[in-house]
């Protein structure tokens, strides 16, 4: 699956491994085809998770893994 990076004034194609920390959404691009021009799913990096933002997700999964409530 292509792994397109749209954070900075350009779109750049990344191949492998989505970069640690990347915010990723489903999305799609043009694709020429003998039949046409269809649209291809891809992976869409639009920004990267704070430290603090990791840190409130690690809380709420300790809280759902002791079925804690606040």
């Amino acid at each position: 699956t292509r792994i397109i990076d749209v954070t900075g004034k350009e779109a750049k194609t990344i191949k492998g491994i989505v970069p640690p920390r990347s915010v990723v959404i489903p999305g799609t691009y043009p694709k020429e085809f003998p039949a046409g021009t269809f649209q291809v799913q891809c992976a869409l990096i639009i920004g990267k998770r704070s430290e603090s933002q990791d840190l409130k997700v690690s809380l709420n999964n300790a809280l759902r893994d002791y079925n804690l409530s606040v």
